[in-house]
């Protein structure tokens, strides 16, 4: 395509989105528990739900998305994510909030899915570098996210919610996308097969990957904002985050520089293994403990770029779809663990530490299993 900046943005500007709206819940949880009396457990269930959607939304949207048309998916994902958000301000029980939580979910599987599966259609210059560029969108839906927050501390939680569906604004955007469909198309139950019996090498070794990415990073940022902001205060513990979560923005553009063709899995490794070392840190050092997650985030959003790189090579365009779509549906199985585990082992333990100890292991995980990639390939 011709017109490939364009596009990027464009891409970007949805991916974006999603992680305003992703982590919108990241910044309720400390006012649900202190306002509403929520347990951690009870707190972290509610990230598990959203979870829960975003895996069955990205299986069968993108699978979807193989067979009709990207575009026209990604115009079904924005309104349902955008319009269930908004309705969260409205929910007058907690199991309607959970329903609107889950559908808004299904919603975010499909747009973190299709920005992925879209962008090698479209891009016609080098596909690392305009990757490592397009995932700095979502360091600045990270960051508008806190600043939101920042500036809602004393105002009702529903008004949090209700920025939730904003996003929609954007949907003319989207329009002037091109509507690319694989060249070669098939059913979906001809998909399914080419994906276990031509690509069984490694799609297990990319979907554990993404269990262990996906585990790890919802972990850590769905819980960082209430773990600082229990030590900091609200309005310092904001205040904190806005550097931890404006890095996501910065570290994509630095590993636009150093990624090259052949070494996407053996930088993976190098930054799964700096991100476990800095996650220690984190845990352990007073003095340094700001610093490590610092790291953290700027080494695990990089592996974010180089994960999605790897999974956009290892299949073509005509299962594309469906290859990411399995990959991050089977990542969601961790994103659905990990918070209320995270919340579980808060309460009985009394301290972070415990869950963000299986952080560092699975981040060591990711990168052991990041060298087999490339023999999983041949």
């Amino acid at each position: 395509m011709p017109n490939s900046r364009l596009n990027l943005i464009i891409l970007g500007t949805l991916f974006g989105i999603t992680a305003f709206d992703t982590l919108l819940l990241a910044f309720a949880i400390p006012k649900l528990i202190s306002e509403y009396g929520f347990s951690h457990s009870g707190a972290g269930f509610l990230g598990t739900i959203l979870m829960t959607g975003v895996g069955v939304g990205a299986i069968v949207l993108g699978t979807l998305s193989d067979v009709v048309g990207r575009k026209r998916v990604i115009f079904f994902s924005v309104i349902i994510f955008t319009f269930f958000t908004g309705l969260l301000s409205f929910a007058e029980s907690y199991l309607l909030f959970a329903f609107f939580l889950f559908t808004s979910g299904f919603g975010l599987g499909g747009g973190l899915t299709l920005s992925i599966a879209y962008l090698p259609d479209i891009i016609d210059k080098s596909l690392d570098k305009y990757m490592c560029y397009f995932e700095s969108f979502w360091g600045v839906g990270a960051l508008c996210i806190v600043a939101a927050s920042y500036f809602l501390i004393q105002r009702p939680l529903t008004e949090l919610f209700l920025i939730g569906a904003l996003p929609i604004i954007f949907l003319p955007l989207f329009y002037q996308l091109p509507d690319v469909r694989a060249n070669e198309r098939k059913s979906v139950s001809g998909n399914v097969r080419d994906l276990i019996f031509k690509y069984g090498r490694i799609t297990p070794i990319i979907w554990a990957i993404w269990f262990c990415g996906v585990f790890t990073y919802y972990g850590v940022f769905l819980w960082l904002p209430n773990i600082i902001i229990s030590q900091e205060g609200y309005k310092l513990g904001n205040a904190i985050l806005m550097p931890i979560y404006g890095v996501q923005i910065v570290s994509p553009f630095v590993l636009s520089l150093i990624v090259k063709e052949n070494n996407t899995e053996k930088l993976l490794a190098v930054y799964s293994f700096v991100a476990a070392v800095s996650t220690l840190l984190f845990i352990y050092s007073k003095t340094l403990m700001l610093t490590g997650i610092f790291i953290t985030s700027f080494f695990s959003i990089g592996g974010w770029v180089l994960l999605i790189l790897a999974t956009q090579k290892s299949y073509p365009q005509k299962i594309r779809g469906l290859g990411v779509g399995s990959a991050a549906s089977v990542g969601r199985i961790g994103g659905i663990i990990a918070p209320y585990l995270t919340g579980y082992l808060i309460d009985v333990y009394g301290t972070f530490k415990i869950p963000f100890w299986i952080f560092v292991s699975f981040f060591m995980a990711m990168a052991v299993l990041a060298l087999f990639i490339p023999a999983m390939r041949r």
